[in-house]
């Protein structure tokens, strides 16, 4: 991942060293025109950070969205980069020739993940839609464990470093003034991935909401799948959400999840 810095930096150095141009130019307009500012203040980004934790792994993530010209809440073109670092353990079946028997053999994987993504946000009333599209650098090790006859694991897919294609569909969808329905979902080349996940939320308050979601995901670890419930907060510049609930993959791992977020619009 060594050259993802290099073009992430100089992308989103244009798109912050352009930022204060468009805010001047919007505050000297209103200036010629003899008017005072009377609307909410300007958002050009939004950034996002958060952990997740489950039986077999624990990953953490942050981002940050440019809306390039104008209001990071108004429909217009976005660009998008985005970090993670994964941790996850599996065991998969393994035959010893030397011996002639079959065992099982236990992996720990390490995935890091950076993206860059040209998008749009679209407001058809109550609902928004956001379509992405990019690269994203992955680097990728699953090594067995000590003792083991092989390094890594060179049947679970990728071993090493690869870039690809990512693309990422996000909705937003606003149920009157008593809740909302979001649904994500994103897929990425280099190790054929894919995630989802759906909320159903109830809005107790202006500020506090909850509900019910539902999750899946796969590769590099097993697919995964998640149902739990969710504690929303949101303020004029951001949101914080807590989720936790039951998760399972395909290798019969089952147990709690848990997942924590942040998004702040500066």
């Amino acid at each position: 991942m060594s050259s993802y810095p290099a073009f992430l930096c100089a992308a989103f150095g244009a798109a912050i060293a352009l930022a204060p141009l468009r805010i001047e130019a919007a505050g000297l307009d209103a200036h010629l025109a003899g008017v005072l500012p009377v609307a909410a203040p300007v958002r050009t980004y939004e950034s996002w950070t958060g952990a997740d934790a489950f039986a077999s792994g624990w990953s953490v993530y942050g981002g940050l969205t440019a809306a390039l010209f104008g209001d990071v809440r108004d429909s217009g073109w976005r660009l998008r980069s985005s970090l993670s670092l994964s941790s996850y353990r599996y065991t998969r079946s393994y035959w010893d020739s030397a011996r002639q028997v079959e065992v099982g053999l236990r992996f720990d994987g390490r995935v890091r993940e950076g993206d860059i993504m040209l998008g749009y946000q679209q407001q058809w009333g109550p609902l928004t839609l956001k379509l992405f599209a990019g690269i994203v650098d992955i680097d990728k090790v699953d090594r067995a464990e000590a003792g083991a006859p092989l390094l890594v694991d060179d049947e679970n897919g990728l071993q090493g470093t690869s870039r690809g294609a990512r693309l990422a569909l996000e909705t937003w969808t606003r149920l009157g003034d008593w809740g909302f329905l979001q649904a994500d979902a994103s897929w990425s080349q280099p190790l054929d991935a894919y995630s989802t996940r759906v909320r159903l939320g109830y809005r107790l308050t202006p500020h506090w909401s909850t509900g019910l979601e539902a999750a899946a995901f796969g590769n590099p670890v097993p697919d995964q799948g998640r149902a739990g419930a969710f504690l929303r907060f949101e303020w004029s510049r951001g949101e914080a959400s807590l989720s936790a609930g039951a998760a399972g993959d395909d290798d019969g791992v089952t147990g709690a999840f848990a997942t924590l977020g942040t998004l702040i619009r500066f």
